[in-house]
């Protein structure tokens, strides 16, 4: 496993950040510079850029990777913590493992909470999740009176699919308009760098997809990792002449770590297919013109973990607590807001103090962002609400769960643990191979 001063440093800084409100078994997002909300604003500089309003990562730790640089190609893989991929360079026949000697690979933070939304958001965005408004999975949008599920753009409770009138698309919701900042893609654009995008081919009109993909040239679709490498080569190869940010999102590995888990024989096997379709599928097929001025960026929006069904903390079963609740928790199981009666929320936080201390920490949703947990000022005018009163963070491998059947996850992501929080961030330039 490659082990230098920069990747050992960086370790360090991430963990030796600490807050009085939480406890110091977890790993906060580090917005200053080492989370993901600040790779787009680094891209931005290496291709000659600037994000307004964006932090980008240190200069030291990128600046020997920038002359001449022309092509950034970002490789985004869903739900590989850094611990994890350092699992898979132990396997020295994986390309991962050359790739790594001849760059960079360190850790990053995810930002919080550390689901898919948010994250995803702030990537496209280069801004923290105070700034954007996407805070959770599922979130209460008082514009439309509803809670809502932030993926599939569904009001709880309705079906699935989003048929018929069952999307906020349909009632009205406008994605150009939702993020009240503008989109990484537009802004790359201002500074005349292009933008193109890959991603599995049944996202590419998602409502998600309307919102992160604001001003990109050209957005595909893929059907599986080996098409995903040979799609990427087409697109590099075709547009060698552009100032360009080349984006690939792989999301298999997030799916199996829910069905399977993080640690299961299944995440290795898919990450071996991945690494093997990598080398022969785009490295080896790519001219010494495609890989001149190239950097390959290879990154995560988040880890999971492994939550047992025993560690689920049941609301019905805590009638109390659920008495003092307005509506079902929001959020997530592992970071569920809780929309309060009024005049109880010291209730609240009492009873997460007098009997699940061991499960969850409970803070007023105020000091969550007085904190700095969901970064920077402005904050978006809809984050209050859409925090609740309450925001409980999940201890170890805990969730809070309030639906009527059993969960059905076995891996989950969102909270502030080391296997949730920490991404790899390998920067490798393609010339240099």
């Amino acid at each position: 496993m490659p082990t230098t001063l920069l990747t050992s440093r960086i370790e360090k800084t991430i963990r030796a950040k600490r807050t009085p409100a939480l406890p110091a078994e977890f790993v906060l997002p580090h917005y200053e510079g080492l989370s993901l909300a600040n790779i787009g604003p680094t891209v931005a500089e290496l291709l000659g850029g600037s994000i307004p309003g964006g932090v980008a990562m240190p200069g030291d730790v990128w600046a020997d990777m920038a002359p001449g640089v022309r092509r950034v190609v970002m490789v985004l893989l869903d739900a590989v913590g850094y611990d994890r991929f350092l699992d898979v360079l132990n396997d020295e026949s994986l390309v991962f493992r050359r790739l790594a000697d001849a760059g960079h690979l360190f850790p990053l933070t995810s930002v919080f909470p550390s689901t898919t939304t948010a994250v995803l958001t702030s990537l496209w965005t280069g801004r923290t999740p105070a700034e954007h408004g996407l805070v959770g999975y599922v979130l209460f949008l008082r514009e439309f009176g509803v809670t809502t599920d932030m993926i599939r753009l569904i009001p709880r409770g309705r079906d699935k699919r989003g048929t018929g009138k069952d999307t906020l698309l349909d009632w009205g919701l406008k994605p150009d308009e939702f993020l009240p900042v503008p989109g990484l893609a537009q802004s790359l654009a201002d500074d005349g760098i292009v933008t193109r995008s890959l991603l599995r081919k049944e996202y590419v009109n998602s409502f998600l997809s309307q919102l992160h993909y604001r001003g990109v040239a050209e957005l595909r679709g893929h059907l599986d990792s080996p098409d995903m490498w040979v799609c990427l080569r087409e697109m590099l190869q075709a547009h060698r002449d552009e100032r360009l940010f080349l984006t690939a999102y792989w999301g298999a590995v997030d799916t199996i770590s829910h069905d399977r888990g993080p640690q299961s024989p299944h995440w290795d096997a898919a990450l071996r297919n991945l690494a093997y379709s990598l080398e022969r599928e785009f490295l080896s097929q790519l001219t010494p013109a495609d890989r001149e001025g190239t950097l390959l960026i290879v990154t995560a929006d988040h880890g999971q973990i492994v939550t047992p069904l025993e560690r689920t903390v049941y609301l019905k079963q805590h009638p109390a607590l659920y008495e003092t609740l307005v509506m079902s928790p929001t959020g997530e199981p592992r970071v569920p807001y809780l929309h309060v009666r009024s005049g109880h929320v010291d209730a609240v936080k009492s009873y997460f103090a007098d009997h699940l201390a061991h499960s969850f920490v409970a803070l007023n949703a105020e000091t969550v962002l007085s904190s700095g947990l969901l970064g920077r000022e402005p904050i978006a005018p809809a984050v209050p609400h859409r925090l609740g009163d309450v925001v409980a963070i999940a201890r170890d491998d805990w969730i809070l769960y309030d639906r009527p059947k059993e969960p059905d996850m076995i891996g989950r992501h969102g909270g502030l643990t080391p296997g949730e929080m920490l991404v790899p961030l390998l920067m490798v330039r393609l010339d240099a191979l």
